[in-house]
């Protein structure tokens, strides 16, 4: 998921700061919903994500993914949401970046137990002109989220602020399915936010939907934040 900077601008001088700098300096923070229909049942997703540049090569960020999967029965509708902590070296071409965190999964029948687990994750993404190179793991085997998953894959930027990504994904415990994406920050309200279509194919794992994201910030392309932050 992309995020952005939040910065006050006191007067004119100050806003023509360069937001390259600014994104390196100061706490960003972005604001995502999502929904799609995963094998005809409801998805829902609200997304957090705050990320604390500490200096050019060393960056923390604080994730939290909730997602809710309606299938019109308490038995096996429920909740799961993941909390993690992550941290990256970085540079103009990449980042490196290792995290940890707890995953939870609450049923909406009372009558089951709620399920948490430890999880981990590795991230790696590399950046060649209009291309970027993603490899992420983490440790936990089930996950609906449409931030955090196992996956590798393969970006393009068509411009500054629209990209579309092709990944191999593990959705659930071993399985494999194909994942295609793309995203849309619009210059018109000054790029604090952008849309993006999502479709997965994967046996009896098939999704389709859309998210939208809200940045705390303006004037900074799409690219240049994913570049910047995880």
């Amino acid at each position: 998921m992309s995020v952005g900077v939040v910065h006050v601008y006191a007067n004119d001088a100050v806003e023509t700061k360069s937001t390259a700098s600014v994104a390196q300096d100061v706490p960003n923070f972005a604001f995502g919903l999502g929904y799609g229909l995963l094998d005809r049942k409801s998805l829902m997703n609200i997304d957090f994500k705050v990320n604390i540049p500490i200096n050019r090569y060393l960056s923390t960020q604080v994730l939290l993914n909730s997602n809710y999967l309606v299938t019109g029965s308490s038995s096996d509708s429920f909740a799961q949401s993941e909390f993690s902590s992550n941290w990256f070296l970085r540079n103009d071409y990449g980042r490196l970046g290792l995290g940890i965190g707890i995953s939870e999964r609450e049923p909406m029948d009372e009558e089951l137990e709620t399920e948490r687990d430890i999880i981990g994750q590795f991230i790696g993404e590399a950046f060649l002109g209009d291309f970027s190179f993603t490899g992420n793991y983490i440790s936990t085997d089930d996950t609906l989220s449409n931030v955090t998953s196992s996956r590798i894959g393969l970006g393009y930027y068509f411009n500054d602020d629209q990209r579309v990504s092709l990944f191999r994904e593990k959705y659930n415990g071993e399985a494999m399915g194909w994942r295609l994406e793309t995203h849309y920050q619009p210059k018109k309200y000054r790029q604090m936010g952008s849309m993006g279509l999502i479709a997965r194919k994967g046996k009896d794992y098939n999704y389709v939907g859309a998210v939208v994201e809200y940045y705390f910030d303006y004037a900074v392309s799409l690219k240049q934040r994913e570049r910047e932050f995880h």
